[in-house]
């Protein structure tokens, strides 16, 4: 075979080699081209990227955060977690909020520290802290929500009791903020005390608002553990008055004494 003959074949496989080195190559280039695969910048000592930097300049940047305190670390169940300087952290995890970062701060941080982080019953955040109708600040998470107010702090709410304060218009209705945590009442039971009333829970009654004179009432008669119980319904209206009812009896309240 002639020289003439033999020289394409080896263009060919010179010519092989050069796209398979492109190949590689432009592999080893891409990451650093894709913008949804950016490098992390640099704050302060720390790097901050991905949707850890979304929600850093999404809730107020420098500004608002300061330099980071830690590196991106592992955070519970596959997420991911940065600290700031100014008081904040950031939360993230791939199943909450649609893979959406999520900033929490002060006093609300603090109290969901004292749950037990993302390993806690509440679980990780899925909104940032944002502010509440009446002057306060709160954060939901995937097992409940944290209210703060000046006069009455930071307190967890959750579960059926959450609920029904929800119906109620949350902290803007008129029971207000939560100035306790959920305790344990009566035979398995919970209760929660806010500014403006109680609401008790039992598996048999659900979850019950009590507030005012008859609850001023009821407090007086040992709550839960005196002769009425728990409450079976809300207050309602009766014969001009109100009333309400409760294991061991109903409690009338009128505007003028019969």
């Amino acid at each position: 075979m002639s020289s003439d003959q033999k020289q394409p074949k080896r263009d060919r496989r010179r010519s092989n080699r050069t796209i398979r080195g492109v190949t590689v190559l432009a592999l080893l280039i891409a990451p650093t081209l894709d913008p949804l695969g950016a490098a992390a910048r640099p704050i302060g000592p720390y790097d901050v990227g991905g949707a850890i930097e979304v929600e850093y300049d999404e809730s107020g940047g420098f500004t608002f955060f300061g330099n980071p305190v830690n590196p991106e670390s592992d955070a519970a169940r596959g997420g991911r977690w940065q600290a700031f300087e100014k008081g904040s952290a950031i939360y993230w995890h791939p199943l909450v909020s649609g893979a959406h970062a999520n900033q929490i701060g002060g006093a609300i941080r603090a109290k969901w520290g004292e749950l037990g982080w993302e390993n806690g019953a509440l679980r990780y955040p899925t909104t940032r802290e944002l502010p509440t109708r009446k002057p306060g600040r709160f954060n939901h998470f995937e097992g409940g929500t944290i209210h703060w107010s000046s006069a009455t702090g930071a307190h967890n709410t959750w579960g059926a009791i959450r609920d029904k304060w929800a119906t109620l218009s949350w902290e803007d209705g008129r029971l207000g903020f939560p100035v306790t945590d959920e305790f344990v009442a009566r035979g398995n039971g919970a209760g929660q005390h806010f500014q403006g009333g109680s609401i008790y829970w039992s598996s048999s009654t659900g979850a019950r608002v009590v507030v005012g004179a008859i609850r001023d009432v009821w407090a007086n008669q040992n709550w839960e553990n005196g002769r009425y119980g728990y409450p079976i319904s809300d207050e309602y209206d009766y014969n001009g008055g109100r009333a309400q009812d409760f294991q061991g009896g109903r409690i009338e309240w009128y505007p003028q004494p019969r």
